[in-house]
C-alpha cells in the first residue's frame, strides 16, 4: 500500500472503552494505517468506566474513512436514534473501504443499514436483538467476515478483532508478529466466558442486567 488507510475508530458517552480502545492498541501498531478517533461534536466523551475520552476529530472535521470501526456499550439505544449519528455513518459508510464494529457497535451500524445483506456478530446477550434485523445473517462467533464486514463479539472479541482486521488488510504474517509483540495468549481464570460455560445461574443475571439498561432498545426493536 503506497497510502496510509484511514482508520476511524468512533468514541460516544457511555461506550465501553475496551471496544474501541483495544482494537486502537493494536491497530495504531500498524504502520500501514493512521488510526485516529473521533466523536460526534470532537469533544471528550466519558466511558462507562468514566474514564475521559479525548477525540482526534469530530463529524465536521474527521478524515475520510476507509476503515470505519464502531464500538458499543450496554446501551447503545441513543446512538441508535440520534439522527445526526445515524447520517454521518451511512455518508461514511457508502465511502469506507471496510465497515467494521465491536460488541453492541453492530447494533449501531444495523440501524443505519451498513450491514444489511452480510453476517455478523455481536456479544452473546443481544444475539437476539440484532437478529430483529431481517437483512441481516447473524452469528455467534468470536469474530464473523463477510466480504469487506468484520464484526466482533462481546468486549474482549475487540483483540481477536483487531487480529482479525489486520490480517485481512495487511497480512496473516503482521497479525501474527503483533499478537506475539503483545503476548497475547489468554488463560483466563474461570471457564465462564460464555453462557455454553458458565452456570447458569450467573448467565441469567447478566441476561436480566442487560434487559434492565435496554429497555427502550427492545420496544424500538420489537417493531422491526
Amino acid at each position: 500500500m503506497s497510502d496510509k488507510m484511514n482508520v476511524g475508530i468512533y468514541v460516544f458517552e457511555g461506550m465501553t472503552m475496551l471496544d474501541g480502545y483495544a482494537p486502537l492498541q493494536i491497530l495504531s501498531f500498524v504502520e500501514q494505517f493512521n488510526t485516529f478517533t473521533f466523536s460526534k461534536e470532537g469533544k471528550a466523551v466519558r466511558s462507562d468506566s468514566n474514564t475521559v475520552l479525548t477525540p482526534d476529530y469530530g463529524f465536521d472535521d474527521c478524515p475520510p474513512l476507509d476503515i470505519l470501526v464502531m464500538p458499543g456499550g450496554g446501551d447503545v439505544f441513543g446512538q441508535m436514534s440520534d439522527a445526526t449519528v445515524q447520517a454521518f455513518l451511512k455518508d461514511s459508510g457508502a465511502k469506507a473501504k471496510y465497515i467494521t464494529s465491536v460488541c453492541t457497535g453492530a447494533l449501531i451500524l444495523a440501524e443505519a443499514g451498513l450491514l444489511d445483506g452480510h453476517r455478523a456478530t455481536t456479544h452473546w446477550a443481544y444475539i437476539d436483538q440484532l437478529a430483529k434485523y431481517p437483512e441481516i445473517e447473524v452469528v455467534d462467533e468470536r469474530v464473523a467476515v463477510d466480504r469487506n464486514r468484520i464484526s466482533g463479539g462481546g468486549i474482549t472479541a475487540g483483540l481477536d478483532f483487531a487480529l482479525t482486521v489486520v490480517a485481512e488488510v495487511v497480512s496473516p504474517e503482521l497479525a501474527q508478529t503483533i499478537q506475539l509483540i503483545f503476548e497475547y495468549r489468554p488463560q483466563p481464570p474461570f471457564n465462564t466466558g460464555s453462557p455454553e460455560t458458565a452456570p447458569a445461574e450467573i448467565v441469567e443475571r447478566v441476561k436480566g442486567m442487560v434487559a434492565e439498561r435496554n429497555q427502550p432498545l427492545y420496544e424500538h426493536l420489537a417493531n422491526k
